[in-house]
């Protein structure tokens, strides 16, 4: 005959080892109870672990937002980091773009004989020329697309340019910004982010509004 199970038989049940292993033991408890505990937190912290990587793997989750340039990708579109170069001036010591980071630059692309340089060039000079008395760090940067060095240099003289003037002989910086027309500046901060393109003579308005944009 069975006898009707006691609660002191009970008592021995749930505290008799489930497991004999050590290590099952050392992770799942000796009993039943420390089994259902153990297994309840270790599934809250498997699905709190799961749903914090979904989160950060989200399509729809929110970009980390930044204005370094190094977060930027190079382009040519406002927006993106100007791509950089170097080139020969016409002394020939070798600059490039870069050497102007923390400094509002003009980047602009020109050839002696353009007709659009013939004209926004007189103005350019007079715009620097009152940067530099107003002891501001407006950085204009001539890429002279086309010319050699003499006629380059006579230009310069012509006109009396102070800004800098680098020579890309090889038109290799015009295919870089994929140049399509001359004269064509680019506006670029103190980031090295390009915030305006102009295709075409930059006039006096322009060239004001641009680059207090950039200063």
């Amino acid at each position: 005959m069975i006898e009707p199970e006691t609660k002191h038989d009970r008592g021995r049940l749930n505290s008799h080892p489930l497991f004999q292993n050590k290590i099952f033991t050392a992770v799942f408890g000796q009993n039943a109870t420390s089994l259902v505990t153990r297994m309840i937190v270790m599934i809250l912290c498997v699905g709190t672990l799961a749903i914090i990587v979904l989160g950060l793997f989200s399509p729809n989750a929110p970009a980390i937002s930044s204005h370094n340039s190094s977060q930027s990708s190079v382009g040519l579109d406002v927006g993106d980091a100007a791509p950089n170069f170097t080139l020969a001036t016409l002394n020939g010591n070798r600059i490039s773009l870069s050497d102007y980071r923390g400094k509002p630059v003009m980047l602009n692309f020109w050839y002696a004989t353009c007709p659009g340089c013939l004209v926004e060039t007189p103005s350019m000079q007079r715009f620097y020329a009152a940067q530099q008395a107003a002891k501001k760090d407006l950085v204009i940067l001539g890429v002279n697309t086309i010319d050699d060095v003499p006629t380059a240099r006579q230009f310069v003289q012509q006109y009396g340019l102070t800004y800098q003037t680098v020579l890309d002989d090889q038109q290799k910086v015009s295919t870089l910004y994929n140049l399509r027309g001359t004269p064509t500046s680019y506006f670029i901060d103190r980031q090295g982010i390009i915030r305006s393109v102009v295709v075409g003579p930059v006039d006096d308005t322009t060239l004001q509004q641009d680059v207090a944009a950039i200063s």
